[in-house]
């Protein structure tokens, strides 16, 4: 439900400004999100005998030590006013998504069982990119699994081979020819 709400208030937001100004309110909203993981400071952020106007203040003043736009200021305050400062990591990871999209820039995730080098996830990331029609930035993780899966949630792409899988359908075509 939360992402459902974030991503209203991104949309309103990336239609008011500049990608330039996007750049930087994603960076406060990155502080801001690290924040939340603080039990005090959403404590404060949550409680309702704090004033919204105090909660407002402490989080520009204290948190951001009051280096932010006008815009960023504005939208905390409509934030606060509709009682959503509890939105910060979902407006992070939302705002973060909308700018690698404005850009063709996606994170991949590599599952696979072990790791590998570097110059061969480089590889795999330019045929990728190249295939895909944008920029990938790949990451790799190492999982207890006999296969290999490539995820990239952004563009619903997920692609996927298992050795599990493989010899399953290798027996299902042997045993139909029967």
């Amino acid at each position: 439900m939360k992402d459902l709400i974030a991503k209203r208030y991104v949309k309103a937001l990336a239609k008011s400004a500049s990608e330039a100004e996007l750049k930087e309110i994603v960076e406060s909203l990155g502080k801001l999100a690290g924040a939340y993981k603080v039990a005090k400071f959403k404590e404060i952020v949550e409680s309702p005998y704090v004033e919204q106007k105090q909660k407002v203040d402490f989080v520009l003043g204290n948190i951001l030590d009051n280096h932010f736009s006008a815009k960023f200021s504005n939208f905390i305050k409509v934030l606060s006013e509709h009682k959503r400062l509890d939105l910060f990591e979902e407006l992070y990871k939302e705002l973060s998504s909308h700018l690698a999209t404005l850009n063709k820039e996606y994170i991949a995730q590599l599952i696979v069982g072990e790791s590998y080098d570097e110059t061969l996830l480089k590889e795999i990331e330019s045929k990728f990119s190249k295939k895909l029609g944008v920029n990938l930035l790949l990451k790799q993780q190492v999982v207890a699994n006999a296969g290999v899966r490539l995820v990239v949630e952004d563009l619903g792409v997920e692609i996927s081979f298992s050795q599990e899988k493989f010899a399953n359908d290798l027996r299902n075509y042997i045993l139909k020819a029967f």
